[in-house]
């Protein structure tokens, strides 16, 4: 993608939340979270009109129209759960995908601008304030009825912040994808490495690992996507986006960001980490012949584990995220979804109904979301799930989930992804890679996605200040 230059629009800044002048380009890249298959919702070409696709008569049942990616596995639980409680009301789910490289995020944003919008969807929380800026998700407070300003206690409050941009509350969380420090339990007795509990812990043994053995790699540093680079800022501390008074202040190359690529770029400069595109089949190879001895990922890990490296089964442990600050816990979230309901919807209250039903109910995360899609869940009640106290054969009989729920509570609140979420991570993903290949270093990276993402937002027509 080509980058954008520095200068300013000359036309008058709109307020924070203020739709923007025109949509903003498609992402180029494609992002895999295997155990979220709920975690993009995209368009559905000539799907239904500003009514969500309801075929509601005045005297018939009502009809919600429920975007989703990919075919849910058995969604015939989740729907028969629903329609034992709520026979009036039918959910009718369309499985929709985007063409080319266009992620979902995207393609949706360009028809609900188009009055295409379903009465309700799923999708990356991150994209969430981008949303919020072309007016056409609702801010489920002002749902009649509905109480949703009640149901914070439900969920994990860091969770609940993402979901809320300004004094609105726009969807309601799903899952989450803490990260934590998954490894080969072998290699690390193989080459006497402790496990690490600091990053620069991580750091220096990441440069002993590959001296002692050339072939093998502590980690990667992936080349196709920005998102686990910006959920280990979020960990250190970092704040990118804020919203003060009637502006956004943008500040990627904060100092927390710019401690993690100087962390990354030491072993980028002594050649300790590989720089694979995650979930390409050299990286999964890498993980399934013992060249890659940690990955460090979210709550939703285990599953693609599983599926690219079943040689390993047995072999792997998790750990809590190396800390930034030794002696203090605190992680970053990698993925995790949101229940949104759209303005155009004609059902409201019968949409937020759903949207708490799928993010609260116990039935649904103990017979559905934990067991069919291995998400981990924002709801408080859902975590002590028996179905998430089970040993894990793959980690050796290991309750791994233990250890994913304290990485859950450690995750730091006020977290916000801003306004331009696509033009954000494509923009630091091409400058990652730049730094990967050694154009520039990974503090450069992020100053000049700092410069870029600005100077968009000022073309969209929004307030911006820079610190």
């Amino acid at each position: 993608m080509s980058n954008h230059d520095s200068e300013t629009s000359s036309r008058p800044a709109r307020q924070p939340f203020a739709p923007p002048s025109r949509g903003g380009r498609p992402a180029t890249k494609r992002r895999y979270l295997a155990a979220i298959a709920i975690t993009m919702a995209t368009a559905l070409t000539g799907a239904a009109c500003s009514s969500g696709g309801s075929t509601d008569t005045a005297d018939g049942p009502v009809t919600l129209t429920f975007w989703v990616k990919t075919p849910f596995p058995d969604q015939k639980v989740l729907l028969d759960l629903w329609k034992k409680q709520h026979p009036d009301i039918n959910i009718k789910m369309e499985i929709v995908s985007a063409s080319g490289n266009t992620i979902p995020q995207a393609k949706l944003l360009l028809d609900v601008k188009a009055d295409k919008a379903p009465d309700i969807a799923a999708f990356d929380t991150q994209y969430l304030p981008q949303f919020v800026t072309t007016g056409t998700v609702l801010d489920l407070k002002t749902v009649s009825g509905g109480n949703a300003s009640s149901l914070a206690s439900n969920y994990e409050a860091w969770a609940w912040s993402t979901v809320q941009v300004g004094d609105g509350l726009y969807g309601l969380p799903i899952d989450s994808g803490p990260l934590s420090l998954y490894y080969r339990k072998d290699l690390f007795e193989k080459y006497d490495l402790p496990v690490p509990t600091t990053m620069d812990e991580y750091v220096q043994s990441s440069i002993a690992l590959h001296k002692k053995d050339p072939s093998v790699y502590m980690g990667n540093l992936p080349t196709n996507d920005a998102s686990p680079f910006n959920a280990l800022t979020w960990a250190a501390g970092a704040r990118p986006f804020k919203v003060k008074g009637n502006s956004w202040v943008v500040d990627i190359a904060n100092p927390e960001a710019l401690k993690v690529a100087n962390t990354m770029q030491k072993l980028l400069d002594e050649k300790a980490v590989l720089t694979l595109p995650q979930f390409s089949s050299q990286w999964g190879q890498d993980l399934n012949t013992g060249k890659v001895a940690s990955w460090i990922s979210a709550a939703w890990a285990p599953g693609p584990l599983e599926s690219v490296a079943p040689k390993t089964k047995g072999k792997w442990a998790v750990a809590p995220l190396p800390e930034w600050t030794p002696g203090t816990a605190s992680s970053g979230s990698w993925g995790g979804s949101s229940a949104v309901v759209f303005k155009s919807t004609k059902h409201p209250k019968e949409a937020l109904e759903f949207a708490k039903f799928i993010t609260t109910n116990q039935q649904v995360w103990s017979d559905y979301w934990i067991p069919k899609i291995t998400i981990y869940p924002t709801n408080l009640k859902a975590q002590k799930s028996a179905a998430l106290s089970k040993p894990s054969s793959f980690f050796g009989g290991q309750k791994i989930y233990e250890t994913i729920a304290a990485s859950n509570h450690s995750v730091a609140r006020d977290f916000n992804y801003g306004p331009v979420a696509n033009e954000w991570f494509t923009t630091e993903q091409n400058y990652l890679s730049q730094a990967v290949n050694g154009k520039m270093t990974l503090a450069e990276a992020l100053q000049e996605t700092q410069k870029s993402v600005v100077a968009y937002m000022r073309k969209q027509g929004l307030n911006v200040q820079e610190p």
